[in-house]
C-alpha cells in the first residue's frame, strides 16, 4: 500500500506533467469508486485546465481552474499511470482521464479505490480529507511542533502515529522500522515518553521517510510512467523479516498484534 513517500512522488510526477492541460473526457468504468455519477463528474470538468496537483497525507488532490478538484486515493493499491496517447494507455482501469492533447492517464485500482470530485468551497468538509493532518515532508513539520503535537497524549505511540487527524501520510508499512530506530514498542504510551525518545522518534520519521524519497520509493509501487522504485526489501531493518535477526543485536524478530495491524519487532530493543 502506497504511503507517504510514494503519493508525494507520485503527486510530483503528475504535478510536473499535467500542470497546463486541458481535460477532454473523463471515463469512469466502476461508479462506486466515485461520489457523483460518471455523467455529472464529465459536465463539471469538461474544458477545465489543470491548475495543481499536490497530496495531503495519502490523497492526491488535483485543482482545475473553474474551482473543481479531483481527489484521489489509492486506497489498498493502485496504478496510475500516465499515456502520451490512448494507444499506448493501460488496458485495464476503472478511471481514464483524457486531455486535449491526446495525452492522459488511468487509474486501476486493486480496492478501495477512490475518484472523487469537490468544489473550492466543498473542500473544507470533504470527510475525506478534512481531517488529515500535517505530513512530515512538510517543512513546518518541525521537533518543536512534533513536541507540541504529543504534549498531554496518553495514548499507544503506533496508534497515534497511524492515525491521519495527528499525522498525515504514515501507514503500517514504514511503522516497523521507524519505532525499531527509535527503539520503541509499538504500545508503549506517550504519557511514558521522555524527550530523549521523542526526539529520537521524530528523527526516525523523518530518516526512514526520506531515505525512502532518496532511493525512489517502494519497489513493489510503480510511479505515474510504471517505474518501480529503488526501495527494497534490503532497505527494511526489522519490517516483514520475522524470525531473522535483529540487525543491531541478532535477536529474532517477532511479529505482534497491535490493535488491527501487526507490528515487526526487536523484543530485545524493543521492550515493552
Amino acid at each position: 500500500m502506497a504511503e507517504l513517500p510514494e503519493i508525494s512522488k507520485l503527486a510530483g510526477q503528475m504535478r510536473d506533467t499535467l500542470c497546463g492541460k486541458t481535460i477532454e473526457a473523463i471515463t469512469i468504468v466502476q461508479e462506486k469508486c466515485s461520489n457523483i455519477p460518471p455523467d455529472e463528474f464529465q459536465k463539471r470538468v469538461a474544458s477545465a485546465r489543470i491548475k495543481d496537483v499536490r497530496n495531503k497525507g495519502k490523497w492526491i488532490i488535483t485543482s482545475l481552474d473553474n474551482g473543481e478538484n479531483i481527489l484521489l486515493s489509492l486506497g489498498m493499491g493502485a496504478d496510475i499511470l500516465y499515456f502520451d496517447s490512448e494507444n499506448n494507455q493501460a488496458d485495464k482501469y476503472q478511471v481514464k482521464v483524457v486531455f486535449t492533447d491526446g495525452s492522459g492517464y488511468t487509474s486501476r485500482f486493486w480496492w478501495f479505490g477512490k475518484f472523487l470530485l469537490a468544489a473550492d468551497d466543498e473542500l473544507e468538509t470533504e470527510p475525506n480529507t478534512k481531517d488529515i493532518a500535517m505530513d512530515p515532508f512538510d517543512e513546518r513539520f518541525t521537533l518543536d511542533y512534533f513536541v507540541s503535537l504529543l504534549k498531554g497524549k496518553r495514548t499507544q505511540i503506533k496508534a497515534f502515529l497511524m492515525d491521519q487527524k495527528n499525522i498525515g501520510g504514515i501507514g503500517n508499512m514504514y511503522m516497523h522500522d521507524i519505532l525499531f530506530k527509535a527503539r520503541l514498542h509499538p504500545r508503549k504510551k506517550i504519557s511514558d515518553m521522555n524527550g530523549d525518545e521523542i526526539r529520537l522518534l521524530y528523527n526516525s520519521i523523518t530518516d526512514i521517510l526520506n531515505l525512502s524519497r532518496e532511493k525512489g520509493t517502494f519497489a513493489y509501487e510503480s510511479d505515474f510512467f510504471g517505474q518501480k522504485g529503488g526501495y527494497t526489501m534490503d532497505y527494511f531493518l526489522v519490517g516483514y523479516k520475522e524470525k531473522q535477526p535483529c540487525p543491531v543485536c541478532g535477536e529474532k524478530i517477532v511479529s505482534i498484534k497491535t490493535g488491527s495491524t501487526t507490528s515487526f519487532i526487536c523484543p530485545a530493543c524493543q521492550k515493552a
